[in-house]
This record gives C-alpha cells, sequence and structure tokens, in this order.
C-alpha cells in the first residue's frame, strides 16, 4: 500500500467512526441507547471493521422494515448504502420534487442478460419508487463509501451479442461497454475498468436491465425513467474524483441511451445527486422525525 492509499485508508476509518457516533447519536432521538456492546459481527471476527458493524440491522434503521422488504448485503453497517436509502425514503408515500410517489420498493431487479450457461445476470437497484398516476418511475442507485474501493470489472458475457434478450440493441450496449473497459482482463477472467472511483460498468447493466423492462413494456403507463445515483459526500480527494468521473459518464450515456428508450416511449435520463441534495429534494413536513434522525449523515 502506497503512502497516498495508506492516508485515504485511516481517512476512512476517521470516517466510520463519524458514522457510528453519529448513529448512536440519532439513536437517542428515538429513545434508543447504543453503546460499543450493540456492534460487532461474526462475519467480521478477524477484521476491525467489525467496530461498525451492528448486532441488530434494526439499530441502523430509522424503523422496522416489513417482512417482505429485503436489504442489501451489509445493511447492519454504518456505512451500508441500503441503509442509508432506507432511512430517507422508509415505504410510506414519498413526495419528490413536489410530486407524489408510491412508497418505494428495495432491492429490485430487472434482467440484464443469460449467460452461456442458461443463468440470468440481474441489475439489482436499491430502490424504485412509481409516481401516483404511474407514468413516472425512480430508479436509485445509492452509494455511502463504496466510491472509495475501486469499481467492479466487467464480465465477458456482456459483450456476447448472443446473450442479449434485446437482440435489435445489442450492438449500442456492446459497443458502449467496450468504451468502458482496457482490454485487459483480471484474475477472474473479467475485463478491467478504466474509471478509478466511478462505477460506470454498474450504472451501465442497471440502464441494461430496465431498458429490457420497459421494452419487454412491464410497466405500460410509465412513459419517464430517471436513474438516479444518490452518493453520500464528505470532503475528500477521491470524492472528487468519484464526481468528475460521473459527469463524464452521465454526458456520454444520456446522449447514447436516451434515443433507444425515446424509440420504445420512455423518456430517460441518467442524473447523479448528493445525498444531501437529493434529500433537499424531498418533503418531510409531516414526518418531522425521520429528518432529525437523518442528522445521522450529516458531516
Amino acid at each position: 500500500m502506497d503512502t497516498h492509499d495508506k492516508a485515504m485508508r485511516i481517512n476512512e476509518w476517521d470516517v466510520l467512526q463519524l458514522l457510528k457516533n453519529k448513529l448512536i447519536d440519532a439513536a437517542e432521538t428515538k429513545g434508543l441507547k447504543l453503546n460499543d456492546s450493540d456492534f460487532g459481527s461474526k462475519r467480521w471476527n478477524a477484521s476491525e471493521k467489525r467496530v461498525f458493524y451492528l448486532w441488530r440491522l434494526e439499530n441502523n434503521l430509522f424503523e422496522r422494515p416489513s417482512p417482505s422488504t429485503v436489504l442489501g448485503t451489509g445493511a447492519e453497517a454504518v456505512r451500508s448504502s441500503a441503509a442509508m436509502i432506507f432511512n430517507l425514503l422508509g415505504e410510506k408515500d414519498i413526495i419528490l420534487d413536489n410530486k407524489k410517489y408510491s412508497g418505494a420498493e428495495y432491492e429490485k431487479t430487472f434482467p440484464a442478460i443469460i449467460d452461456s450457461a442458461g443463468d440470468p445476470h440481474d441489475a439489482h437497484l436499491d430502490a424504485v419508487f412509481i409516481s401516483k398516476d404511474e407514468t413516472e418511475m425512480y430508479a436509485i442507485e445509492a452509494k455511502l463509501l463504496e466510491w472509495n474501493d475501486s469499481p467492479k470489472n466487467l464480465a465477458q458475457a456482456y459483450l456476447n451479442k448472443e446473450l442479449y434478450l434485446c437482440p435489435n440493441e445489442c450492438d449500442v450496449f456492446v459497443h458502449f461497454f467496450n468504451s468502458l473497459i482496457n482490454q485487459e482482463l483480471d484474475g477472474d477472467g473479467r475485463f478491467k475498468h478504466k474509471t478509478k472511483r466511478y462505477d460506470a460498468i454498474q450504472m451501465t447493466i442497471h440502464t441494461l436491465g430496465l431498458y429490457n423492462h420497459f421494452a419487454g413494456i412491464k410497466t405500460p403507463q410509465v412513459n419517464k425513467l430517471t436513474l438516479q445515483n444518490v452518493v453520500w459526500k464528505y470532503d475528500s480527494d477521491e470524492y472528487e474524483t468519484e464526481e468528475t468521473e460521473a459527469v463524464q459518464y452521465l454526458n456520454e450515456a444520456n446522449k447514447v441511451f436516451a434515443p433507444l428508450f425515446k424509440e420504445i416511449g420512455i423518456d430517460y435520463s441518467i442524473r447523479y445527486s448528493t445525498f444531501q441534495d437529493f434529500k433537499k429534494r424531498i418533503d418531510f413536513s409531516n414526518d418531522s422525525s425521520r429528518l432529525e434522525y437523518l442528522k445521522r449523515y450529516e458531516v
């Protein structure tokens, strides 16, 4: 580990400690007293990261989710983006930009490709919600500290046109995937990504899954779709890299994919927002206790 990476990791540790302390403070607004004995995980027994995991998932959430709600892997961690977006949106109706939406669904899957073994590769969106008039959908990909890690590489299957569910449009996606990678494989046989922080490959897989969904007329009344990155920000040089790469990616992705969706009757856009800015667009006038709890993500 070079000096720069070591400094980054020390910085991340400090941020995790801050998130832990802020959670403890936020829990008190609900009359819940947390201390170090509430943190720790068998999953991380061999790692110091255990001090940033909670034994009980509900202690990391503003409210207990309904039995049918499944949150993403690691939702019990203070750095969990799945917990963050659930804490922001909950399961009741959402008022975003003065428009009313039905409660969000979490860990929603959309079919991307079928690999050569016949197994599906799905896009997993953190949250999806639809307007009350059923004309507009928001698909959310949330990041808390994931951008502090390297993006995932691309499975070779995404460059095989025969595995696509949309054979007439696969050329567009394959060409775009090729623009995101180096022609070099990692140890798992995946193509290495070009970006340093922004997960452009994941967002393109999400776009593919959403395209397949609407090309199959699975939600016929929806005519507007937004794929929204919601990314938690703190003062870091690495975040500046993430944001710069995001802007570059969105400019290209919107040029390429918006016309493709328009052909199937969908007004499509990919957007990027900090968690802090996205929160300001939501009306919490009837949920002031949630807004108070969300101070745990203020730095």
